[in-house]
């Protein structure tokens, strides 16, 4: 059975690799370089406690989360490559007492859900080695959030993709999605019309483009920089000023990352960067003098509620994986997985409805 999938980033190139497994002949097309849009900009944190997430969602993205350590060792295992899974905690500054009593209040939540918070005060946070801004007061931390380096990944992706028969198609963009009678027959692109049993859309921001569905694009703002010593940062420090990603067994640090609605507006600004340089020296002042190495942005798929649109479309075959917003990266494995079960044994996880896409179905014209 042959599936066409409609978009190379994680999301795509992840469901890809799970059907190809499956026996399936796939092709992924990608109108740019393989894994080169929100996924390489993306940060890589795989945080649903330090991101505050609520509900349903909340145990969504613990699942994923949860996946990820067998997710990654078998990627390694595949290709040889080391992907920078780093289970290092994160530790979320506080800088008022309003946001210390909002993040309290958080952490006594998650513990009577039976999940790994603690507040630590700012000598705490001090003890771990860090020299903090003036206007740290403490800070939550979530032991159990981890990081992957996200451009690993995708790198590891891509050679797993290319190494097998599954067909690449970058450079490539997709202009019609064609059914007949109600039923997905064919994508027509620039280059001419791919068949196919089956179809997948899988691309990020720039969905809605194809289907009529709300997603649209949030644009975000990032830089990264060296520190003295490798690992000089042991955990995340994630704010809502900026959050500080260290990379493991390097000396790079990621910094992010500015939400901006302005369509897909191209370029890093002078105003963005002020944003997260600021963020970063209120929550590390001695990190002034250290070497930016880096600066970037991207798009990611956002929709009205902030969730992913998952499953069925109304033409028969034809799937949705997209709108992941900030969580791309983490709700990665869980998606190739209930995707696959999908269409290969026509399992429907309940998540599937949660998140599928007649949620917004009052909302189109």
């Amino acid at each position: 059975m042959k599936g066409v999938i409609i978009g190379g980033g994680i999301i795509g190139l992840s469901i890809a690799r799970q059907l190809y497994k499956l026996g399936y002949d796939i092709t992924v097309v990608e109108k740019r370089m393989l894994g080169r849009g929100a996924s390489w900009a993306a940060g890589g944190m795989l945080a649903p406690l330090a991101e505050g997430l609520v509900g349903d969602f909340l145990d969504f993205c613990l699942e994923s989360r949860d996946m990820y350590k067998s997710f990654v060792e078998e990627i390694q295992k595949e290709t040889g490559d080391n992907v920078g899974f780093w289970e290092c905690g994160i530790i979320y500054p506080v800088f008022s007492e309003e946001e210390k009593s909002l993040i309290q209040k958080r952490i006594k939540y998650y513990n009577k859900l039976g999940h790994n918070a603690i507040w630590l005060d700012r000598k705490d946070i001090e003890d771990k080695g860090y020299m903090l801004g003036k206007s740290v007061l403490g800070g939550a931390y979530f032991p159990d959030d981890k990081q992957v380096d996200n451009r690993r990944l995708i790198t590891a992706l891509v050679m797993y993709i290319k190494k097998t028969k599954i067909e690449v198609r970058q450079f490539e963009t997709v202009r019609f999605i064609n059914e007949k009678n109600g039923v997905f027959k064919s994508v027509t692109t620039d280059k001419g019309e791919i068949e196919a049993d089956f179809c997948i859309l899988a691309a990020g921001a720039w969905s809605g483009e194809l289907e009529p569905l709300k997603v649209f694009p949030k644009k975000g703002q990032m830089f990264s920089f060296k520190t003295k010593k490798k690992e000089e940062l042991k955990n995340i420090l994630y704010s809502k000023r900026a959050y500080i990603i260290p990379r493991k067994d390097t000396n790079l640090v990621v910094v992010g990352a500015t939400e901006e609605n302005v369509f897909f507006k191209e370029g890093v600004t002078v105003a963005g960067l002020a944003i997260l340089i600021k963020g970063l020296l209120d929550t590390l002042p001695n990190t002034k003098d250290y070497e930016i190495v880096e600066t970037w942005y991207g798009f990611r798929p956002a929709t009205p509620d902030g969730f992913p649109i998952l499953g069925k479309s109304d033409i028969k075959n034809l799937y949705y994986a997209t709108g992941h917003y900030r969580n791309g990266i983490l709700l990665t494995p869980i998606t190739a997985k209930i995707m696959a079960d999908l269409i290969h044994k026509e399992e429907e996880s309940p998540y599937l409805k949660i998140f599928s896409f007649d949620r917004f179905k009052h909302l189109m014209v």
